[in-house]
């Protein structure tokens, strides 16, 4: 008896809309983590918004940040319905909150989710994925 050849699967690319797409954009575009500035009164926001929380402005721009932060929060996935993942499970979603203020979402790699504890300083970055959206990933820092 033969064994099956087992399946390679790519992972699932988003397709962003509206604020989300503009933000994916300017990471493709110049390889960088972004985050959602106020023009009126300077308060950095993720996710992104069409009107500030703190002075309700329409006017904003997109502007890139260092990644650095700490981890804030993060989740140890043990299932994923995107098969693709499957050889990545057990897996860490981490949020960070960055230097700059707000907090983004991301994949930890480079690290077993058994080493990850709040408070560890992490990096984020992005890596593009076609010409609309960008993987974040979350590394920890030595």
């Amino acid at each position: 008896m033969s064994d099956p050849q087992q399946k390679s699967y790519k992972k699932y690319i988003p397709n962003p809309e509206g604020l989300n797409l503009e933000l994916h954009l300017k990471a493709v575009e110049t390889g960088l983590l972004h985050i959602q500035r106020c023009l009126s009164c300077d308060k950095a926001r993720q996710p992104p918004r069409y009107y500030c929380s703190a002075c309700f402005s329409s006017e904003y721009e997109f502007v890139p940040v260092s990644g650095e932060g700490f981890m804030y929060s993060f989740a140890i996935n043990h299932f994923t319905v995107d098969r693709a993942w499957i050889e990545e499970v057990p897996y860490v979603t981490a949020v960070v909150q960055l230097v700059e203020g707000p907090r983004v979402v991301g994949a930890l790699r480079n690290a077993e989710p058994q080493d990850v504890n709040l408070g560890d300083p992490v990096l984020v970055s992005v890596e593009p994925r076609g010409e609309e959206f960008a993987f974040i990933w979350v590394d920890k820092v030595q």
